[in-house]
Order: C-alpha cells, then structure tokens, then sequence
C-alpha cells in the first residue's frame, strides 16, 4: 500500500501550457519538435515547466507558454509570484526533435532550441542540462523535489537529466 511520502502529485501540462508546483510533485509534457523548458529553485523546490511551441511570439500574449520568448518570462513571473527567488533559479531543456525532416529552414525543432537557450540566458537563467534533437518525440517528467528530469522514448527511458 503507498504512502503519503510514495504519492506525488502529477500535473500534466498540455502543448503551448506551462505549469507550476511545489514539492513534492511532478510535471509532465509530450515533447516532438517543442521543447520543454522546466525551471526550478533548490531552496523552496518549487518548479515550472513550459511546452514550447514556436521561437516567437510576434506580439501575441493569449498563450505565453507557446512561445520561447514569453515562456520564460511567464514561468519566471509565477515560480517569483509562488515564493521562488530569482537568483536560485535554474533550467534543464528537452525536445526540439526533427519531426518532419531535416530541410534546413524547416528544422523547427532546432529553432526552438536555439530561442529557448537565449531567453535563459537574457533571464540569467543558468542551463544544466539538455536532451534534445534526434528524429523522435519524447516524454518528460520533472520531479520537484530533486530537479531529476526522466525522458521517455517510447516504453523506454532513455536517460536521466
């Protein structure tokens, strides 16, 4: 029988969602060409994650988590909004696979990447680690209270970030 330290509480964040918990907790998000940028504070182990949808917003702000430049952002404001300290603030990525090819001006995949990078950089947002590229979709799970990131490759997972 599980215990209440075996239950986390698991919020699934749909494509172009982010969302925000505090441990213990775990956030979840089907990755192909979109990255998923999960964002954590060691000392009050709250966490965000973004589904990244496109590298930019071109001024839409219906839906911050879509894009690279207002995720990041939007994330930031709520995990600061929930008790987090900015400065204690770091990031892990995955995703941003080739899901149609790779046509150099269509790797959407790669675009992404490349604008979630730069927005952690333009928020001081220190990057630990990533698992992105390659041909196929991932599934990521960000468990709060280690900032262990599990991807999944079909049943398989793959690696630990």
């Amino acid at each position: 029988m599980p215990t209440a330290v075996d239950q986390l509480t698991l919020i699934k964040v749909p494509m172009a969602g982010t969302g925000v918990i505090q441990a213990p907790g775990e956030l979840e998000t089907l990755l192909g060409s979109c990255v998923g940028v999960a964002i954590w504070d060691q000392t009050t182990k709250i966490g965000a994650l973004a589904h990244v949808v496109l590298p930019e917003s071109m001024g839409a702000t219906k839906t911050p988590g879509k894009f690279a430049d207002t995720a990041i952002a939007e994330l930031k404001r709520i995990m600061i909004a929930e008790g987090a300290m900015a400065l204690s603030l770091t990031a892990k990525i995955a995703g941003g696979a080739a899901m149609f090819g790779k046509a150099k001006d269509s790797d959407i995949g790669n675009r992404n990447r490349e604008a979630v990078v730069e927005q952690l950089r333009q928020h001081k947002i220190r990057l630990l680690s990533e698992h992105c590229g390659g041909s196929k979709g991932r599934i990521i799970r960000f468990n709060t209270r280690d900032f262990s990131i599990s991807v999944r490759i079909g049943r398989d997972i793959v690696t630990t970030l």
